[in-house]
């Protein structure tokens, strides 16, 4: 099985955009975009950002405009849970420093962040990739209901 997946490597960072799901007791599986920030070196932890296909769209759309006009986007979750609210905050941006453009994913969670800088080409085909996995993971799996029994046609004697 093939499985589209898109990998951005920085110097010592990278990101990871591939399918995803969500899955709930008694819900229905649905179809999620997520990215998987990480660093080169071993045994360093990861950071996942799981989007809704609509918001992985929103990233697409954001990175074109901002490749074309610069600045910073931000797309912030909150999650809730035993240990209290985990806020995690995925930013795409163009920047320019000492005269030269720039284009960078990076995450931040807590006192963690990861940083991946990717060139222009890297950082479109990103908003391109983002744009037809927003759609093809636009699913939801509904159980099929059980077919209705038919009972033993009568005919006339």
């Amino acid at each position: 099985m093939r499985i589209p997946k898109l990998t951005i490597f920085a110097k010592e960072t990278g990101v990871e955009i591939a399918p995803g799901e969500k899955k709930q007791n008694g819900k229905p599986d649905e179809g999620r975009v997520a990215f998987r920030f990480f660093r080169l070196a071993s045994g360093q932890p990861h950071i996942r950002f799981v989007a809704e296909p609509c918001e992985a769209f929103e990233v697409s759309r954001k990175i074109s405009e901002l490749q074309a006009q610069g600045g910073k986007a931000t797309f912030t979750h909150r999650y809730e849970s035993a240990e209290g609210e985990t806020v995690t905050r995925l930013s795409v941006e163009s920047y320019e420093r000492n005269g030269r453009k720039g284009y960078a994913f990076s995450i931040q969670r807590g006192d963690e962040s990861i940083n991946v800088a990717a060139p222009l080409s890297e950082f479109l085909f990103a908003a391109e990739f983002l744009k037809q996995l927003s759609v093809t993971q636009s699913w939801v799996a509904w159980a099929e209901p059980d077919a209705p029994k038919q009972s033993p046609a009568i005919t006339p004697a």
